[in-house]
C-alpha cells in the first residue's frame, strides 16, 4: 500500500521522504498560516519549504475533487511505507481473529490470505544492512537506503519472527548512542536531528505500537526497555508531544493528551505482561 502524502504516515518531515519531496513543486501555492509554529519553537518542526509541499499536494488532490481513482497517479510522491503497511497489516489480523471468534468464518479466511499477501510483500523491504524494513520509492522505483522509525515500526504487524528478532538487535544497538529509545530516526545517521519532528525525536505513540508488537513476538527484554524508557521521558519531563532521544528534553506542544493516552496502554500492557 502506497502513501500520497507524508501526512497518511504521521512521519510528516521524516527523512525518508526528502529525495521523493525533491519532486514536490511549490509554484502556485496559496498563502496559509502555519499554526504549528505558534505553540512549539519552529527549531522542533518541518521547514517551511516542506510545508509548501504538503500543501501543494493539498490542493493537486482538491482540484481532482478527491477522486481516489486519479490522486495515486497525479502524485510525485508515492511511496510504500513499512510502517503505514504494518499498521494495516496488524489491523487485518486482528480482523482476522476477530472474525473467527465471531463465527464469520469468509471474512477470517479473506482477512488471513490478504494477512498473508502482505506479509510477504513486506519482505520486499527488507534491508539486511539496516538490519530493518525500509521505504520504497514507486516514482524512482528502488528503495529508500534510510535508517527511520518507519522500518521498526513494522514490527507491530505479525512479521516472521526472525525479522523480529533483527528488528530487536537494531534497537540494542541504538540504545547504545541514545538515552531513551526509540529515535525516529537513527542517531547514527547523518541526518539525525535530536529535536525536528520525525528526524529524531521519540513520539510515545510509536513506542507504545513498536513495544507491543516485540512483546507479542517474544522480543520481551527491549519491549520492556521500551516501555521504561517511555516512563522515564514521562518522569523526566512530562506529557510532551515528543521528546530528545539524547537528552529527554520536551519537544513541540506540552499536555499532550495522546502522551497521556498511551502512558495508560504502557502500564496496562506491562500489567498483563507481569
Amino acid at each position: 500500500m502506497a502513501i500520497i502524502h507524508p501526512w497518511e504516515s504521521g512521519r510528516d518531515n521524516s527523512v525518508d521522504w526528502d529525495d521523493a519531496f525533491s519532486r514536490v513543486p511549490t509554484e502556485g501555492v496559496a498563502p496559509f498560516v502555519r499554526r504549528d509554529t505558534q505553540h512549539a519553537d519552529p527549531a522542533h518542526r518541518p521547514t517551511q519549504a516542506q510545508y509548501e509541499r504538503y500543501i501543494w499536494l493539498v490542493q493537486t488532490f482538491r482540484n481532482l475533487n478527491w477522486d481516489n481513482s486519479k490522486l495515486h497517479d497525479a502524485s510525485p510522491f508515492q511511496i510504500v511505507d513499512p510502517g503505514f503497511n504494518g499498521i494495516l497489516l496488524r489491523a487485518v489480523s486482528e480482523v482476522a481473529a476477530l472474525a473467527s471468534e465471531l463465527g464469520e468464518t469468509k471474512i477470517a479466511q479473506a482477512s488471513l490470505a490478504q494477512l498473508d499477501r502482505g506479509i510477504d510483500a513486506l519482505e520486499g523491504l527488507w534491508n539486511d544492512k539496516l538490519g530493518q524494513y525500509t521505504c520504497y520509492d514507486r516514482v524512482a522505483d528502488r528503495l529508500v537506503d534510510s535508517p527511520s522509525i518507519g522500518g521498526l515500526l513494522a514490527a507491530f504487524a505479525p512479521i516472521p519472527s526472525h525479522r523480529a528478532a533483527a528488528i530487536a538487535d537494531t534497537l540494542n544497538k541504538q540504545s547504545q548512542n541514545c538515552n531513551f529509545l526509540v529515535a525516529s530516526h537513527d542517531p547514527l545517521d547523518p541526518n539525525f536531528d535530536a529535536k525536528r519532528y520525525w528526524r529524531g525525536p521519540v513520539w510515545l505513540i510509536v513506542n507504545y505500537m513498536i513495544a507491543n508488537g516485540l512483546h507479542v513476538a517474544g522480543q520481551t527484554d527491549i519491549a520492556t526497555r521500551i516501555d521504561n524508557d517511555s516512563l522515564r521521558l514521562i518522569e523526566t519531563s512530562g506529557f510532551a508531544e515528543y521528546y530528545d532521544p539524547i537528552t529527554g528534553e520536551p519537544c513541540g506542544g506540552d499536555q499532550f493528551t495522546w502522551t497521556a493516552a498511551m502512558v495508560i496502554e504502557i502500564l496496562n500492557m506491562s500489567k498483563a505482561a507481569a
